[in-house]
This record gives structure tokens, C-alpha cells and sequence, in this order.
């Protein structure tokens, strides 16, 4: 009984046996069968495609504008220059080996230990930054597979790096490498790219070690090592490479120390992109960026060429916007050593479609974009979206007929003021927004919360900072600020009946080449009820219409809009740092800035949002020649909220007293009245005599040049249509404020910084000014209609020549840091931690 038992388990392990013996077979033929299934699959590949090692031209990559036509295309129109290795001289080489493969010579196009240092240093850094890939992989890489990011990609790569080197030695692989790799602005080769970057062959006799550990420095990110894109980090990445040859022995310390020590290319010796028209290239750079951050397809991969690239971009709309850029009278007088700084964005009112943009007044290839990188406060062009749109949104006893605290009152301690330092105990909603006043906002944000005013602009895509909890951010006081693109954006919610359409510049990508095709989905978010939208638009039309915006109406066509500024710290009440104005037709959205960059007391700007205003209403204008002008549509169902009788604001004015370039100036602003009323400008002299200065002024801002410090008295007196005489101002006295705050602050300490980044304005936003012309912002716009910097003539009449008025936020961070500034205070939070103080319906924000 016991042998039978024993015969049975001694049976049993031999059968474990054997199933363990044929597993671990049938792992080694798995392994082996893979291995050579690897080397067929790789070989296949290469005798298949052979052909593309060899021809180094390619269909070049297109790109279309919104028509369907040929915008450019990225392969310029020549031979690449192939270099054979025997002409390459060994430093070049060398330095390519020693920072992409230093084990070149040893592996057989896979590099196991290499890969292991990957793959322990990735789950160190617990990320996947370790490439692994070999020269010859990267080959592969280059010349057979498509964009598929996935497993099988890389184990096709490592196959047919196997192959290449079973087919070719490893002078041939290195040769055909080196006329592949792709070393950035469009060059393949280290020969093309020897010649643009350095203006010589690889084989000069004066080819150095620097230049080629600059070659070799760029393959790891072409965009960021260029040396004329970014010359700090290409020469960190150089001077790393010049290390890492030393070390291996390839130069020696002396020529180590020489090469660190040479500067530099400065600019290419030919020009990149040359079929690009001028004033295209910040939209086409963005459309580079666009295309790998949305859809993987990098820079390289359009340069190699067989891509059809279908972009929002109207070359109409952007011809308008260079031609009026490249006007000096369309912005403020240059400053000792530059001029003011500006960047426009056009987008599609109903998809978001980028149609063109302005990136800078000197835009360099692939520099900083104010056009979509910048911060800057945008003043009252925020209201809208902090504070009006939200009011109207999320409580309907809010709208544009309601009644609003118009009170000088201090919210917590924070004590805005109205740009005129003119009060009463209400104004509407409507009347509010038009005139842009900054009481009727602040007030109106406390009461629905700063909390509810910053959920909806988290919805509107404005991002924002913890330290902006407070009611700074109704009249635009952001601690860091927001760009031209995010403010075109959220504004394209008010023409599409509450829905925001995402800015884009690209519809389709498509490679037929490979069967690669990318198509944009667009993302649309409803950020306001239809009813709340066409609301707060109906404002802004009439803000264009009759109120501080009237500089960007345009012959025939409807436009709405809102303006913005905010003032210097700088350069006194009389100087503004931004100006802005963002506004749309049934057509387009568009956003404007200018401002210096940075602004110190050599670059002051005392111009506003006329400007601003007036660049929006002639590219406008001019982009949409040829488009049959249409209305704005109201969003099915809408119900048009009843009118109440505006009854005539009797005229409020303010006279300022300015110095400007050692001349004495009463600056005159004035609101109320009718959008067809003409005004008369009167003196007061001291004997009570009145002294007429203008007569049927359309615009609401008037500088009085004097000729002597006399205390003179004013008063504005409007005409009807029919030329009747209608109520006439008060008589005011000069006020010497802002000669006072102008005078003071030109002993204050320079807050520039040395303008190598974007301004962050770091304000806590307070008081404002008096109201704009018709080409501005009350809000604190300046009076200027012809861009010319104020007080260059004593004309007493020329309504064109008037120092800004104070804008919306006062005092925003001086300094040019993230930040705000020394001496500048944000408004402290609400005390209750939901938002602000409830409201009779129990809202808390």
C-alpha cells in the first residue's frame, strides 16, 4: 500500500515536472521567436521604406488660412545639403556622441544600460523625463514611424534600430543621422544648420568647439536651446555639453575654458520663415505652439514636411491690424528710450477662432507675446465680467433698470472713488456701466459677493490669485493681472447668447503621408443665461454708443465694448500705466493694451483708452471691408427688459489742474447730458465776465492752456439737436489735486524693473479721475484723439491735446514683479469668509 502510494506522488512530480520544463521551453522559444520576429518586423520595415533614408526631400508642410488659402509652408524652397562624415571634422562628432550616445560604438542600436539608467532615474524623479533612446533609435524614430504614442511605437523604434545596425555600419548610420537631425527654425542637418546659425560649413577651417557643442546642444528641446530664441538657457546647454566632452576626454581644459567662454550667434544669417508675410509670425508661432500642446505635433514634425495645417487666421483682418500698428500716430508719444508697448487679439465672435493678432509693436520669432502671455490689469474692462454679468446672472433682482449706491463710502476701510469725485445717492445699473463709475461696481460687488464675482470669472477663464478675495477686482485690480486672449475670450460669451467659445488658431491636422488626421472639437462652455448675456451686451452697446466708449464705434456697423485703465504710481494722478479696450461686433471679439514695459519716469504714458478704443474701431473697420454689416442676434426667447425714461443727468463737471511739460493746463471733463447734445465751454474771469473757450464740442474733455496761475471759474453749457440751449453745469473752481498728487509723487523712488518679464501690475486699486472724451473712459481714460502726446501745442481748443484724465485703478504696483509694489494696498477681504455680507435674499456670494 505504502510502494503504491509513493508510485503515485513520485508520478505526480513528474508530471510538475514536465509542465515546468515545457513552460520554461516554451518561454525560451517565446523569447527567441520574438527576438527574431523583432529582427523580421525591423528588417521588413527597412527594406520597405529604404527609400527615405536616402532622399532628404519631402512634401512640404502647408499652412491655410480660414479661406482655404496658402497662408505659408514650412520647408523653404531648396536642396537640404547633404554632408558626407568624411568632411565632418571629429569634434563635431564627438560632441554629439558625447551628450546623445556615448556608447555608440559598443551597443547594437539598443542601449540596455542606458535604458536601466532611464528607467531608475524616472522613478526617482517619479516622472517619465529619461528619453533611453540611442542615436540609432532616434533614427528610426525620425525617418519610419508616425505620431502613435504607444508601446508598440517604441518596439517597433528599438526593432528598427536592430535592423540599421545589422544592415549598416556605424560611420554610415552616424552620416545619415547627422543630415536628419533636426536642429530648430526648420534646419535639418548639421550642415544647413552650421550655415544659419554660424554662417559657415562644418568643414571650415574656423568651424570651433563651441559651435559645434551649440549644434549639439539643440536636439534635446529645439525651441528652448536656440540661441537667438532663448540665449541664456542655450548657453547653459552648451556650456553643459563643452563639460560633458571635456570629461570624456574628447577636448582638453584649456579648450574647455575657451570654448565656455565664446559668445554666442546674435542672429541668423538668413531669414527663417521667409514666405511668411511680415506681421504674421506671433499667430504663427502661437498655431506652432497650439498644434504639439493640443495635438502632439511638434515643431519638428511639421518642419519634416507632409502636413496640411487648417487655421482660423483671416489675412484680411490681420493686414488691417499691422497697417495701423505700423502708425506711430495710433499710440502715445515714445518714451526717452522706447515707445509704448501694445498687442491687439481678433477672435471669432460665435467659435473663438483666433482670426489674428498683434503680438508686441516689435515682435521678435518666438519671443514674448504680449498679445497671449502678458498680465496686465485690465481696469474697468473687468466690470463686465467681475461684477455686472454676475450681478445679473445669479440674482434676478438685478438688472440693467436697477438702483445702485452711488455714495462715497468706505467698504471695510477700502474707500473707492468716482472719477470725477462727483457722488449722488443712486445711479442705475445702465448708467453706471456707460459712464463707467467705480462706486455703483465696488458696491455692487459687495452686495452679491466678492465670492460669486470670482466663481463667474473662474467660469469666464480668468485665472486668479488667492490674495485677489477682495473688492479690488470690480474695477480690474488684479495682484498679477490677465492677458488680451483670456479677456477676447470671456467676451465672446456677451455676443453668443451666454456661451464662451475657447480661443484657437488650428480647425484640422492632417498628414495623408502617414494617415494622421486631427480635428479640433470645439469646446464651448455656458457661462451666463441667454437673458443675463443680452442684457449686460445691450450696456455695453450703449457704452459705445453714447458713453466712455464712443471712440471704437464704427461707420454702419454695431459694436459694444467697455474701456479700461489704470493708473501709474510712477508718474502721478495724470499718467496712465495701462489702457485698454476690449469690445465686438456680430462678426469679431476683439481685445487692445498699451502700456509701457517697463514704466519708470523716463516712460510715462498719458494717454488712456481713446487710443485703445480707436485702434479696435479702425482695424475693425478695415479687417470687415467687404462683410455685409448685420446686427446683433437676441437669443431666442429673451425678453427685452422695459426701458424706464432716462431723464437728462444734469451736467456734473470737474476742472483739474495739471502741469504738463512746465505749462499750466485746466483739464475739463464732464458728464450727463444727451448723445446728441454739443457743448459750450465757457471761462469765468474774476470779475464774473464769462469767456467763451469752445463751442460745439462732441467731446467731453477740453484743456484749457493758461497763460497765467489765475483762479479761473468754469462752466459747460449743452445744445439739443436744434442748436436750444439745455441746462447748464454748475460753475466750478479749478481743483489743484492733481497738481498736488502730481507734484508729490515726482520725488518718489523709480519702480521700474530691468523689462526682461512681463509686468505683473500688483495692485490694491483705489481711487479714479475725471471722465474721458468720446474716445475714452471715464472709468479714467484719457482725452487723446489723434495719439499724439498731450501739450506739444498751447491750442486752447483742440480737445485731441489733453493730458489723460486719472483711470480706474489708482496706484497699481509700480514694481514689475508678481508681486505688489511697495507702498501699495490691496482692500482687505470681506469679514465673512463666504464671500461678503448677505443680501435680503440670504445671498452670502
Amino acid at each position: 500500500m505504502a510502494t503504491k502510494a509513493k508510485k503515485k506522488v513520485r508520478k505526480k512530480k513528474n508530471s510538475l515536472l514536465m509542465i515546468a520544463v515545457s513552460f520554461a521551453i516554451f518561454l525560451l522559444l517565446s523569447v527567441i521567436g520574438g527576438y527574431f520576429a523583432l529582427l523580421y518586423a525591423g528588417d521588413r520595415m527597412i527594406a520597405e521604406n529604404e527609400q527615405k533614408l536616402k532622399d532628404l526631400k519631402a512634401e512640404p508642410t502647408v499652412i491655410y488660412d480660414k479661406n482655404g488659402n496658402e497662408m505659408t509652408s514650412l520647408i523653404r524652397q531648396k536642396n537640404r545639403e547633404y554632408k558626407p562624415i568624411n568632411e565632418m571634422p571629429k569634434t563635431l562628432i564627438n560632441s554629439f556622441l558625447a551628450v546623445e550616445d556615448k556608447r555608440f560604438f559598443e551597443h547594437k542600436g539598443v542601449d540596455m544600460i542606458r535604458i536601466g539608467g532611464a528607467i531608475v532615474n524616472d522613478i526617482r524623479k517619479g516622472s517619465l523625463a529619461e528619453g533611453g533612446s540611442t542615436i540609432t533609435q532616434q533614427l528610426a524614430r525620425n525617418v519610419f514611424l508616425t505620431l502613435d504614442q504607444t508601446f508598440w511605437r517604441k518596439t517597433k523604434e528599438m526593432s528598427i534600430a536592430i535592423g540599421l545596425e545589422r544592415k549598416y555600419s556605424k560611420d554610415q548610420i552616424l552620416e545619415m543621422y547627422l543630415n536628419r537631425v533636426y536642429l530648430g527654425e526648420g534646419e535639418f542637418g548639421v550642415e544647413d544648420a552650421a550655415k544659419y546659425y554660424f554662417g559657415k560649413s562644418v568643414s571650415d577651417d574656423d568651424f570651433t568647439v563651441a559651435e559645434a557643442a551649440m549644434l549639439a546642444a539643440i536636439p534635446k528641446a529645439p525651441t528652448t536651446y536656440s540661441p537667438f530664441n532663448n540665449p541664456e538657457k542655450a548657453k547653459l546647454r552648451r556650456d553643459t555639453v563643452i563639460r560633458l566632452m571635456y570629461e570624456q576626454g574628447i577636448i582638453t581644459e584649456a579648450q574647455k575654458n575657451e570654448a565656455q567662454a565664446e559668445e554666442l550667434p546674435k542672429e541668423p544669417t538668413e531669414t527663417a520663415g521667409a514666405s511668411l508675410k511680415k506681421g504674421y509670425r506671433a499667430f504663427f508661432d502661437h498655431m506652432l505652439d497650439e498644434a504639439e500642446a493640443r495635438y502632439g505635433v511638434t515643431e519638428e514634425e511639421l518642419y519634416r514636411g507632409g502636413w496640411q495645417v487648417y487655421t482660423t487666421f483671416d489675412p484680411q483682418m490681420q493686414d488691417a491690424m499691422v497697417e495701423q500698428y505700423a502708425n506711430a500716430k495710433n499710440f502715445p508719444k515714445d518714451g526717452a528710450k522706447r515707445g509704448v508697448e501694445s498687442a491687439m487679439i481678433v477672435v471669432d465672435a460665435k467659435n473663438g477662432g483666433i482670426a489674428g493678432m498683434i503680438g508686441g509693436r516689435n515682435y521678435a520669432p518666438k519671443g514674448f507675446n504680449y498679445a497671449t502671455d502678458m498680465q496686465r490689469q485690465p481696469g474697468s474692462s473687468f466690470k463686465p465680467l467681475a461684477v455686472y454679468a454676475p450681478a445679473v446672472d445669479y440674482d434676478s433682482k438685478w438688472g440693467s433698470n436697477s438702483s445702485l449706491s452711488n455714495k462715497r463710502q468706505s467698504f471695510n476701510g477700502y474707500e473707492p472713488r468716482n472719477y470725477n469725485n462727483r457722488y449722488s445717492d443712486s445711479v442705475s445699473m445702465n448708467r453706471a456701466l456707460i459712464d463707467s463709475l467705480n462706486v455703483p461696481a465696488v458696491w455692487l460687488l459687495n452686495e452679491i459677493g466678492v465670492k460669486t464675482g470670482m466663481d463667474y470669472l473662474k467660469k469666464f477663464g480668468i485665472d486668479l490669485a488667492p490674495e485677489d478675495r477682495n473688492l479690488a477686482i470690480a474695477l480690474g485690480g488684479l495682484s498679477k493681472g490677465t492677458s488680451p486672449l483670456k479677456m477676447a475670450q470671456a467676451y465672446t460669451a456677451f455676443p453668443n447668447g451666454g456661451v464662451m467659445s475657447e480661443a484657437h488658431s488650428i480647425t484640422k491636422m492632417t498628414n495623408r503621408s502617414v494617415g494622421v488626421e486631427r480635428v479640433y472639437e470645439e469646446k464651448q462652455t455656458a457661462v451666463l443665461k441667454p437673458q443675463s448675456a443680452w442684457e449686460v451686451h445691450s450696456m455695453m452697446e450703449r457704452a459705445v454708443q453714447e458713453g466712455t466708449g464712443k471712440a471704437a464705434r464704427i461707420s454702419g456697423r454695431h459694436v459694444a465694448g467697455k474701456t479700461g485703465t489704470t493708473q501709474s504710481i510712477v508718474g502721478g494722478s495724470d499718467v496712465n500705466k495701462d489702457a485698454w479696450f476690449v469690445g465686438y461686433t456680430p462678426e469679431y471679439v476683439g481685445a487692445v493694451w498699451m502700456g509701457f514695459d517697463p514704466e519708470d519716469k523716463q516712460h510715462l504714458m498719458r494717454q488712456g483708452s481713446s487710443l485703445t478704443a480707436q485702434m479696435f474701431s479702425k482695424v475693425l473697420a478695415d479687417g470687415l471691408k467687404g462683410v455685409k454689416s448685420s446686427d446683433f442676434v437676441k437669443p431666442g426667447g429673451v425678453k427685452e427688459e422695459q426701458k424706464q425714461e432716462e431723464t437728462e443727468s444734469p451736467i456734473q463737471l470737474a476742472a483739474d489742474l495739471t502741469l504738463d511739460n512746465g505749462q499750466l493746463k485746466a483739464v475739463l471733463s464732464w458728464i450727463g447730458g444727451l448723445p446728441e447734445y454739443t457743448y459750450d465751454v465757457y471761462r469765468i474771469l474774476p470779475n464774473g465776465e464769462r469767456q467763451q473757450i469752445a463751442s460745439g464740442m462732441k467731446e467731453t474733455v477740453f484743456v484749457d492752456v493758461l497763460d497765467s496761475p489765475t483762479a479761473y471759474q468754469y462752466i459747460v453749457i449743452p445744445r439739443n439737436a436744434e442748436g436750444q440751449e439745455e441746462a447748464p453745469s454748475k460753475v466750478v473752481k479749478i481743483s489743484t489735486t492733481q497738481l498736488d498728487n502730481l507734484l508729490n509723487a515726482g520725488e518718489d523712488a523709480d519702480h521700474s524693473n530691468d523689462g526682461s518679464t512681463p509686468p505683473d501690475t500688483g495692485d490694491g486699486g483705489t481711487e479714479q479721475l475725471p471722465p474721458d472724451s468720446d474716445n475714452g473712459d471715464n472709468g479714467g481714460q484719457g482725452g487723446q484723439s489723434n495719439g499724439q502726446n498731450p501739450g506739444n501745442s498751447g491750442n486752447t481748443s483742440n480737445p485731441g491735446d489733453t493730458p489723460a484724465p486719472p483711470p480706474d485703478i489708482v496706484n497699481p504696483g509700480g514694481g514689475q514683479s508678481g508681486t505688489p509694489s511697495q507702498g501699495i494696498e490691496l482692500p482687505p477681504p470681506p469679514r465673512d469668509q463666504g464671500g461678503q455680507n448677505p443680501d435680503s435674499s440670504g445671498t452670502n456670494g
